[in-house]
C-alpha cells in the first residue's frame, strides 16, 4: 500500500475524531449552559423556601409557647370562674332575705309565703 494512501486514511480517521471532539465539546457546552440557567432560575427559589422553613420552625416554636400560655391561662380562667360562681351563689343566697322582704313590702309576696 502506498504512502499516500496511509495518509489519507490517518488524516480522515484524525478529521473523524476532531469532529466527535467538537461535537461533544458543543453538546457539553449546550448542557452547561442550560444548567447554568436553570440554576439561575432555582437559586432564588430554594432560597425563598429556605426562608420559608425557617419561618415555619419560628413560628412553630412561637405556637408551641402559645399553647402552653394558652393551657396556663385556661386553667387559670377555670379557677377564676369557679370562685365567681362561689361569690355568685353566695351573694344569691345573702340576698334572699332582702328579696323576701322587698316583695312583702311591696306588697307582691303575702306574709302568709313565709315557707315556715
Amino acid at each position: 500500500m502506498p504512502w499516500y494512501v496511509l495518509l489519507i486514511i490517518a488524516l480522515a480517521s484524525l478529521a473523524l475524531v476532531v469532529a466527535m471532539l467538537i461535537r461533544l465539546g458543543l453538546i457539553g457546552w449546550r448542557l452547561a449552559k442550560h444548567g447554568m440557567a436553570v440554576s439561575r432560575r432555582v437559586a432564588p427559589l430554594a432560597d425563598g423556601l429556605a426562608r420559608r422553613t425557617d419561618e415555619i420552625t419560628v413560628a412553630a416554636e412561637r405556637l408551641s409557647a402559645d399553647a402552653g400560655q394558652l393551657g396556663d391561662n385556661l386553667a387559670r380562667m377555670q379557677r377564676s370562674a369557679a370562685r365567681l360562681q362561689v361569690v355568685t351563689q353566695t351573694v344569691n343566697d345573702a340576698m334572699r332575705p332582702y328579696y323576701l322582704i322587698a316583695g312583702w313590702l311591696s306588697g307582691e309576696k303575702e306574709w302568709s309565703d313565709l315557707g315556715i
